[in-house]
């Protein structure tokens, strides 16, 4: 009982939480989204935190606005989306993932005040709706001036030497010129044409540089806040609708995935902090497929061995992302390990046997099997029988835990339930 009373205790007591280094996170897991250009998102975040200091913002705007700057792609989990929002200075369909971006930051309290700012960051500015707040409209100006900014950015480097950026600088703001007055406010055009003319506005863009910067900034103010594990839950759904947002094969996976675990836990006896947290590394377990793209996990017939090799990496990226968000915590250990089977047989690490621990072992089996019960490009969904004469197979190989799969097989119905509910 004494260990049930201490991991109640830890349920009670949630966790501190650091919104700059949490909105960081995040974005270092949405940047993921842009496979070979990892760093548009912290990078228009530092973008518009340094043409603040030109607009003479306090500290406190600034900082809010190099967060807001940050989450702004929070509505962007396809990599095609993504391809077409830094092909094009407007693109007609990028009302949708501002909508997506808004509702998101909504479901977790402490990014609520961004979440106007995302919505519009898209609209032009002399369309942005008179109802809106200056605050807001100027936020949401700023926001699309530096994304699009940094597409300019972005486009220049791939094709010359990092400090040749240096001597072209004026040219890419040119490149924003025709749209002052329509697309982006005039104070915002001006105060961007002072920000550009220091080195360290484009140096620190650099990937070895970028993050130093950014928490030097954040180091500015202290958004320190205590969350209960409920808030916290909302912040792992929050990310898990993001992941399963880049699918219409994948949506709700991660939750299901997560509710099953949590469900799975409770009949093998688990204390109530072991199960709240393998539920949030259920919720996060794929975040690194946020990298993998559209065209693999949409892909009807089967993987080349290229596409396998890709696809293979995102437990790693996940493990990444949940160590930063999550220290000192197994979530990121368990979500990076749960594609392992007791045999040695798959991956990242080919662990068996007892290298594997039973929340693994349990997140492992949850993923198979919701897996198998959602519809996929390459099939329709199984019905529970089908799934386990799958699993039974899988379970005389030795690859998933007996113990494990005898309670899902005991609770069929339930669990069958849980894994197909939308």
């Amino acid at each position: 009982m004494g260990n049930i009373a201490d991991e109640l205790v830890q349920v009670t007591q949630g966790m501190k939480v650091d919104v700059g280094h949490a909105a960081l996170t995040v974005t270092k897991a949405l940047d993921y989204v842009g496979i070979d250009d990892k760093s548009h998102g912290r990078r228009v975040g530092l973008i518009c935190h340094r043409i603040a200091h030109l607009l003479g913002w306090n500290r406190t705007r600034r900082h809010f606005i190099l967060i807001a700057g940050m989450l702004h792609d929070c509505g962007v989990s396809s990599t095609t989306v993504h391809r077409k929002l830094v092909a094009e200075i407007e693109w007609e369909g990028a009302e949708e993932h501002c909508l997506r971006g808004d509702q998101f930051l909504q479901s977790f309290p402490p990014f609520c005040p961004f979440a106007a700012a995302i919505r519009y960051h898209h609209t032009r500015w002399q369309d942005l709706p008179p109802s809106l707040d200056n605050k807001t409209r100027e936020y949401a100006n700023l926001i699309f001036f530096a994304d699009r900014l940094d597409v300019a950015y972005a486009s220049f480097v791939i094709g010359h030497p990092h400090h040749e950026v240096l001597l072209g600088r004026e040219h890419l703001l040119a490149e924003l010129a025709p749209y002052v007055g329509i697309l982006f406010s005039d104070e915002i055009y001006t105060a961007a044409a002072h920000a550009i003319q220091k080195d360290s506005f484009w140096l620190e863009l650099r990937e070895e540089y970028l993050d130093d910067a950014i928490l030097e900034a954040l180091s500015s103010e202290d958004y320190e806040i205590s969350l209960s594990f409920d808030e916290i839950e909302s912040l792992g759904e929050l990310i898990s609708q993001i992941v399963d947002a880049k699918s219409p094969y994948t949506h709700y996976h991660s939750l299901r995935v997560a509710d099953l675990a949590y469900t799975l836990s409770g009949l093998a006896g688990l204390g109530p902090y072991q199960r709240r947290i393998l539920r949030l590394s259920g919720l996060l377990h794929d975040v690194g497929k946020l990298r993998t793209p559209d065209e693999i996990l949409e892909k009807p017939g089967a993987l080349t061995d290229a596409e396998v090799a890709q696809m293979r990496s995102h437990p790693l990226d996940s493990k990444r992302v949940l160590n930063s968000l999550f220290p000192n915590t197994p979530i990121a250990k368990w979500a990076a390990e749960h594609h392992e089977k007791l045999d040695g047989s798959c991956y990242p690490f080919g662990w068996k046997g007892d290298q594997i621990d039973f929340p693994t072992r349990i997140l492992s089996v949850a993923d198979i099997f919701q897996a198998l019960c959602q519809k996929r490009p390459y099939r329709h969904r199984l019905n529970i029988d089908d799934v386990l004469e799958i699993m039974d197979v899988m379970a005389a190989k030795g690859e998933i835990d007996l113990s494990i799969y005898g309670l899902l097989k005991a609770n069929k119905e339930e669990l069958y339930t849980i894994a197909i509910r939308t």
